[in-house]
């Protein structure tokens, strides 16, 4: 009996210590399965190298967020939405259902202006509030506090809730079961048809009645569809030197390549703000779920051969004028 009774303890710890790891394994996979935002389903982006041979660098140096790019190239295609070239760039912020809204999903939501022209009082509060945003941090720098003004500005609910026109760009990323480039960033039509006022997001466990948006800048050409060619065209260097690896914004994009903290959806939208747009990368109150600091590419400008932190926009050669180079297009 005393033999007996001298084993309970070991069983109980080994009884103990299974639960544990079983609880443990249940909690993960729940977590994943709450954390990992899969994209809805929608048709995917397949990955090309067609137009991996023109591409243009961004200069970000302008005052107030507003990016000059030479416009002639940009006309490219009726999906940028609107005539004007003048673009407004939003991000929209989501709770993830399950989370007790402690865990986030941002997007970024670019909108030409001409999408407002309807809303002369809505368009004259965005231009109000792009008075009070800090000026573009040149060194792309998280740190915008000596920049003056704020990184970004709080948009009202009662006024983005009545911009029902779907000429914007929603640019988003999720988790996927694929591998190939940009998959898990949809851009079918629902995403380049978008409404200010949606609340649907491109993966299906966020809280939508709980959206908030943000106003970070405005840039001069640069369209939504342009921010969608940078981050999922990638760099031209990475081709001619490694021929069999797709060329990199930060991250392939891949539906795979999600992980909740070190490449998710936040790091995706801080690399449109940051490695497109040269805006802030920091975000309103995103907790753990923003814990990356994105590191943009460094790519050398024609004009004067300096090396800039940013990423750079496939140009189709369709929309290239006769004298064009090849490559990487100037910047005016």
């Amino acid at each position: 009996a005393a033999s007996s009774s001298s084993h309970r303890p070991t069983a109980t710890r080994a009884t103990t210590a299974l639960l544990t790891i079983a609880a443990a394994l249940c909690l993960g996979v729940i977590a994943r399965h709450n954390l990992r935002g899969d994209i809805s389903e929608q048709p995917l982006r397949s990955s090309s190298k067609s137009s991996s041979k023109n591409y243009e660098l961004l200069d970000t140096t302008g005052p107030l967020a507003r990016l000059h790019t030479n416009n002639d190239a940009k006309q490219t295609s009726n999906s940028d939405n609107g005539n004007s070239n003048e673009y407004f760039v939003f991000l929209q912020k989501f709770p993830l259902e399950n989370t007790w809204q402690m865990i986030f999903h941002t997007e970024v939501v670019v909108c030409p202006r001409s999408t407002f022209h309807d809303s002369t009082d809505f368009l004259s509060t965005l231009d109000q509030l792009v008075d009070t945003l800090s000026a573009p941090n040149n060194n792309n720098s998280s740190d915008d506090t000596t920049k003056g003004g704020v990184p970004f500005a709080p948009v009202q609910k009662e006024q983005w809730t009545q911009q029902s026109n779907s000429k914007c760009i929603q640019l988003g990323y999720g988790g996927a079961a694929c591998p190939t480039t940009c998959c898990g960033s949809p851009h079918g039509t629902d995403n380049t048809n978008y409404a200010l006022n949606s609340r649907q997001a491109v993966i299906g466990n966020v809280m939508g009645d709980a959206k908030e948006l943000f106003l970070y800048g405005v840039s001069d050409g640069v369209s939504g569809l342009d921010a969608y060619r940078a981050v999922c065209g990638g760099n031209p260097d990475n081709v001619a030197t490694n021929p069999n690896t797709l060329p990199t914004c930060v991250s392939h994009w891949a539906g795979t390549d999600y992980n909740p903290l070190t490449n998710n959806c936040n790091t995706f939208t801080s690399t449109i703000l940051k490695c497109v747009y040269g805006l802030s990368d920091a975000k309103p109150n995103l907790g753990i779920s923003d814990l990356v600091t994105v590191e943009c590419p460094m790519e050398k400008r024609r004009d004067d051969g300096m090396d800039v932190p940013m990423c750079l926009i496939p140009v189709p050669p369709t929309s290239l004028s006769d004298g064009d180079e090849i490559g990487m297009k100037q910047v005016e």
